[in-house]
């Protein structure tokens, strides 16, 4: 292997046991680390986690309405159309109607919302790139492919009945 590995000073603190492997305590980390990256971009943009959110989703996907905005962020409709004017107000989010269903609402991120979020971004992806430089493409590709099956086990743990926790049998009762 040509990579060096970096320290792991952060895995101590996770104690999993046996349960978890070090690559399980590396992503628990960049996970841990990500989710406070996403506080410091919104708080760079001077919004809100969930005005973030809804922006990363309306950037990457075009047909994308208040109803299925308020799904993808697990909050409600009406929480939505709050979050929507707060981001029309801001000039970050245009509402316009759909091209083939005129009783439907589609939204757009405005080219500024998007020219603020890829200055935000900049930095982390030349970061990236800095950090992809230690290792080999064949290395790359075991790494792609590691993290898009965790994104895959996740989701597919997540759209599944299999992670339900069983009914809880209080003895109080």
């Amino acid at each position: 292997m040509t990579a060096s590995t970096p320290p792991t000073e952060k895995a101590d603190r996770w104690d999993f046991g046996s349960a978890a492997s070090p690559l399980t305590h590396a992503l628990r980390d960049v996970l841990s680390s990500f989710s406070n990256l996403q506080r410091h971009v919104a708080h760079t943009l001077g919004l809100g986690l969930n005005d973030v959110a809804a922006l990363e989703h309306l950037i990457g996907h075009d047909d994308v309405g208040p109803a299925e905005l308020a799904s993808l962020l697990g909050i409600t409709t009406a929480s939505a159309t709050v979050l929507v004017d707060r981001l029309e107000h801001a000039g970050h989010v245009e509402r316009r109607n759909h091209p083939q269903d005129r009783r439907r609402k589609h939204l757009i991120a405005t080219e500024h919302a998007k020219a603020e979020v890829l200055h935000v971004l900049q930095p982390i992806f030349a970061m990236h790139s800095s950090i992809d430089q230690h290792y080999s493409d064949d290395e790359k590709a075991i790494i792609e492919s590691y993290l898009r099956r965790v994104s895959q086990s996740y989701d597919g743990h997540v759209h599944s009945d299999a992670h339900d926790a069983p009914a809880r049998t209080d003895p109080a009762v």
